[in-house]
């Protein structure tokens, strides 16, 4: 299908994304009543939209707060009036540290760590600035080498009590599909990694500590939320979708709310094709052509790769319906005080 548009509702490279408004509500108001249901609180990961308006419908629908991993846009979304904010990315960049404690002046922040070092940093940190961080320590589970070891955690999490000017919220963990065999136990993996959060979470409790458990992902929610003492559920992709979830079973093609037109194929698959989902094939992860039309609408492989290509989205009531307005992306990358920001999707 073509469409025409203004010069207004583009991205660079001739990007045109297109929102229908009706597939998201759905979108949101079933993942949030699904999670719900199990006495789960979601919190929404940025990742899988980066607009402020999305994030303040899925806050309307009961989300607990945001998760980011870029402290740019976090500033921008509390400038926005959202005030739970998770930085879901174990930093250890002493500026990155200086910018949380900063920014939980203005928010009920955390941040993820991995590490006493981190932990002390930011505990200084937010000292200086007169402000409590939270902390959530990140688990490591099956191939993610970037949590901590097991053999640690007790000691991380007793660092973190030690410290008065931070507060522990606890632990949290995601487990990536990494191939296509595991997208097919996605449920069973959702589990695993649950009950392996769970068992964090008692053994710190046990400790002295209190301890909720927090699990990440939309393709792995399901098995999730099938285990008892899960608080709360991280998700990015569920309120968009994309056809790499449609294939897993996880929506369906009808579900897919945001579609996106390009002036140039080449341009397309450059935005299109980065970072496909493990089980997509090629022409999965390829869907236009050099002989594609311009003006072609096609659903997004996998929308959290094509989210930095974009600089804005259109909303309409449905696809093909009313435009509602053009909404900015934020894609802004966290630089070190005094070093220039790069440009929008850098």
């Amino acid at each position: 299908m073509s469409a025409r548009h203004t010069a207004d509702e583009r991205s660079p490279g001739g990007i045109h994304a297109h929102l229908d408004l009706t597939r998201l509500q759905n979108n949101i108001g079933r993942f949030h009543q699904r999670v719900a249901e199990r006495g789960v609180r979601v919190r929404c990961h940025v990742k899988g939209h980066r607009t402020v308006q999305i994030a303040q419908r899925q806050l309307a629908a009961g989300a607990t707060g945001i998760a980011v991993t870029q402290l740019a846009q976090a500033r921008r979304y509390i400038a926005a009036g959202i005030t739970d904010v998770v930085v879901a990315h174990p930093w250890t960049d002493p500026w990155r540290w200086r910018l949380i404690a900063e920014l939980a002046d203005r928010a009920r922040l955390s941040a993820h760590v991995t590490t006493e070092e981190a932990v002390r940093g930011l505990g200084a940190a937010a000292t200086a600035a007169g402000t409590t961080v939270g902390v959530r320590l990140q688990l490591g589970t099956g191939e993610d080498v970037t949590a901590v070891p097991d053999g640690q955690l007790l000691v991380v999490a007793a660092a973190v009590a030690a410290e008065p000017a931070l507060r522990f919220d606890g632990v949290t963990a995601y487990q990536g599909l990494l191939t296509a065999e595991q997208a097919r136990r996605r449920v069973s993996i959702g589990r695993a990694t649950a009950r392996y959060a769970i068992r964090i979470a008692g053994e710190i409790r046990r400790a002295g500590l209190p301890c909720p458990g927090a699990v990440g992902g939309t393709p792995t929610a399901e098995g999730s939320l099938e285990v008892p003492g899960v608080t709360e559920v991280c998700a990015g992709a569920c309120a968009l979708q994309d056809a790499g979830l449609a294939a897993l079973g996880i929506c369906t093609p009808e579900d897919i709310a945001l579609h996106v037109a390009f002036d140039d194929p080449a341009t397309a698959d450059a935005a299109l094709s980065g970072y496909p989902y493990p089980w997509q094939s090629w022409a999965d992860s390829h869907p236009v052509s050099p002989e594609t039309a311009p003006g072609t609408r096609v659903v997004p492989p996998h929308v959290c790769a094509l989210l930095p290509h974009l600089e804005r989205i259109t909303a309409y009531d449905a696809l093909g319906g009313r435009p509602l307005g053009t909404w900015e992306t934020l894609n802004a990358q966290g630089t070190p005080p005094g070093r220039r920001r790069p440009a929008a999707g850098s």
